[in-house]
């Protein structure tokens, strides 16, 4: 049975009426949009703290929000149209070349395969952001929710991991290699806390949407202050409780392009964008270089072990990019080219040296986005991505947006991008799709309100 007006929707968004079978009510695409949204914003909670792996599950009820055909189409021509959208599409198509080189091509074109329904359905999800407006309480139910993950972490911080512990099943008696039961239970504290530290990742790109949609729906200085003082002195707790140090380096990273965008909201995005863009490029000679940190004024004998190890990936993934710099190895790569060849000594303050077993110089990608798109990619590759970056940049400062909103937009970008050097592998699905709830939030918190009265009067197009 059919809705009773069927409705083509439009490039501009708003409904087309075409015809009133003899038919009973069905909900409106606007009211399957809002639950859709509701759906993603209610799994979210427990997938960032327990399954952040899960995140291509809340992207992809994003994506039912996605208008019927017609009016996704044009919004899918819309996106693929500006220019993040035409190097998106470029890198696409280079992506598929690499694959004939890879030292897996079949390995490397099913995880191509998935990265490009990954994007598509994000392409989905984002056309449903655009085209509609959101109901009139999103930005409270976005506060709930970013609350209660922090409220939940906050458990999970003061039980020691109990909850996760029970959901991954790390019972301390099973570490038998372990005499005292003080250490064992150490141990798995250690354990549940690296099973839930990734979610810290998604805390830092989720709060600065949600302080976008706040500003925006709230705008009253002193009680929208106070609310996202508050967000952010327990966001910073949960951070410092978890070990994902890049996580709290981006926060900072992104609090400053937020105080700095205030006095330059335009030309910051630019810059920022500009930089990355060198960065990218300039990033294997980089890494060269400081395989002997003595050379900027730092012992190496000093750093931690777990930097010293990233500072010995990053060098080692230089050396290989250097052996194809135009075409690079092929798309997914990395994971193949070091075979458990090489190994990490580590050298320690007194002077000594420790090897640790099973640990190499390029485990599965190098943590670093810059260096793995030289390593895979090659000079084609990075170019592209430049392009990427710098289309998102200025495409950030010519957004329509209040002063605000277009500075928490720009801090986003500074975070995701100190994220995307530091940690991860480019291509995980996860990751990916965090990038795409991103761009949603945004595009969603981008969007006036919708009263329910506007809601009865002017229904979105239905499902087709």
């Amino acid at each position: 049975m059919g809705p009773p007006f069927t409705f083509s929707g439009s490039a501009s968004g708003q409904p087309v009426p075409v015809s009133a079978p003899n038919s009973a009510p069905a909900p409106t695409a606007s009211s399957r949009a809002t639950y859709a949204w509701l759906a993603a914003l209610i799994t979210a909670v427990p997938i960032i703290i327990f399954a952040a792996n899960g995140t291509i599950i809340t992207l992809g009820l994003c994506a039912l929000a996605a208008p019927a055909w017609p009016g996704c189409r044009d919004a899918l021509r819309q996106v693929i149209g500006t220019p993040p959208g035409l190097a998106l599409c470029t890198l696409a198509v280079w992506i598929a070349l690499s694959i004939s080189w890879s030292a897996a091509p079949a390995d490397s074109a099913i995880t191509a395969l998935r990265l490009l329904l990954l994007w598509l359905v994000g392409l989905a999800a984002l056309a449903g952001a655009r085209a509609y407006r959101l109901p009139r309480g999103a930005a409270g139910a976005l506060l709930i929710a970013y609350s209660a993950i922090l409220a939940l972490y906050a458990l999970e911080i003061a039980s020691g991991g109990a909850l996760i512990s029970l959901i991954k099943q790390i019972d301390p008696d099973r570490f038998t290699q372990f005499p005292d039961a003080a250490q064992r239970e150490a141990y798995r504290q250690l354990l549940a806390f690296n099973a839930i530290g990734r979610g810290g990742v998604l805390l830092v790109l989720l709060f600065w949407p949600v302080a976008a949609l706040l500003i925006d729906r709230h705008p009253a200085r002193g009680k929208t202050g106070l609310v996202l003082a508050l967000l952010l002195g327990a966001t910073i707790f949960v951070l410092l409780q978890l070990p994902v140090g890049a996580a709290p380096l981006a926060l900072l990273a992104g609090l400053a392009a937020f105080g700095l965008a205030f006095a330059a909201p335009r030309r910051l995005p630019q810059f920022i964008a500009i930089a990355a863009a060198a960065l990218l490029l300039l990033m294997p000679l980089i890494a060269y270089k400081i395989d002997r940190p003595e050379a900027f004024g730092v012992e190496k004998r000093s750093i931690p072990p777990s930097w010293q190890h990233r500072i010995e990936i990053w060098h080692y993934t230089a050396n290989r990019i250097t052996e194809k710099p135009l075409t690079g190895w092929g798309f997914d790569g990395a994971r193949h080219i070091d075979a458990k060849a090489t190994q990490f000594v580590a050298e320690l303050p007194d002077g000594s040296d420790i090897a640790y077993p099973n640990v190499t110089l390029l485990p599965l990608h190098p943590h670093n986005g810059a260096l793995q798109i030289w390593l895979e990619l090659g000079l084609p590759g990075a170019l592209i991505t430049a392009a990427l970056l710098l289309a998102l940049g200025f495409g950030i400062a010519a957004l329509p947006l209040p002063t605000p909103q277009r500075a928490a937009a720009t801090a986003a970008f500074t975070a995701t991008l100190c994220l995307i050097l530091l940690s991860f592998g480019l291509w995980q699905n996860w990751w990916q799709a965090s990038f795409w709830l991103l761009l949603i939030l945004f595009g969603l918190a981008s969007q006036p309100t919708r009263s329910r009265d506007e809601t009865d009067a002017h229904p979105g197009p239905p499902d087709r």
